[in-house]
């Protein structure tokens, strides 16, 4: 039923696509369909590269899918996964709830609707501990700054460069996204634990609120009421 229906969707695409310009393109992978927008054509040099995990295109896994997919990256400035065909570099689709799994990175993808700092978005989160009632994630940031201008008219002017930001990790419960506490103090807060049994279990596992092992420690603890 779902490659069925996914085969309909893509010929309902390619005429889309064809009507709109060569701008676009569609692939079909199995069961896996992927479209994406041609690369930009900016003439400008950026320095740095927007792929946390590198510029190769690592073999994934997707639940539900097709074996047979392209090999994929993941672009945290886009916050897109690519793909690449020829010469050319593609977005892949996004589906909600979809799981990318990079065997080789030990890392696995979440498409969500989530919301960060009063904004809601659609896009890709690291999925760090998955369980029904508290999950944690991680948001993969890059920005692009501008290069600074010389001085004076016998210097060169700086690229334009990718730079990685601080990562934001993310506590879901029942679709409600929470940024994860500084401190102990500010977790006790929010999450209404009690103080004494919450330090004791931070001090006998020697937790570290800055460390991912340490954080996937304090959500396991949270699972347990």
């Amino acid at each position: 039923m779902k490659k069925n229906f996914v085969s309909a969707f893509l010929l309902v695409q390619v005429l889309t696509f064809a009507q709109s310009g060569n701008e676009n393109v569609s692939f079909s992978t199995g069961n896996f369909f992927m479209r994406g927008n041609r690369p930009s054509t900016k003439e400008y040099v950026i320095d740095g590269i927007p792929y946390p995990n590198g510029k190769q295109f690592d073999q994934v896994v997707i639940q539900g899918f097709s074996k047979n997919v392209q090999n994929l990256r993941y672009n945290a400035y886009d916050d897109e996964m690519e793909f690449k065909d020829k010469t050319y570099t593609y977005f892949t689709n996004k589906e909600e709830g979809l799981k990318i799994e990079f065997p080789s990175l030990k890392k696995v993808y979440k498409t969500l609707n989530y919301s960060i700092e009063g904004r809601t978005k659609f896009g890709y989160l690291v999925l760090l501990f998955e369980n029904p009632k508290y999950s944690l994630y991680k948001r993969e940031k890059i920005e692009l700054l501008k290069g600074e201008k010389s001085p004076n008219a016998y210097g060169k002017d700086a690229n334009d460069y990718y730079a990685k930001q601080k990562d934001i990790y993310l506590i879901e419960n029942n679709k409600q996204f929470t940024k994860f506490p500084k401190n102990q103090k500010e977790f006790i807060e929010v999450f209404k634990l009690d103080n004494a049994n919450f330090d004791t279990y931070v001090k006998t596992n020697k937790i570290n609120f800055s460390k991912e092992e340490g954080m996937i420690k304090l959500i396991q603890y949270l699972n347990q009421f």
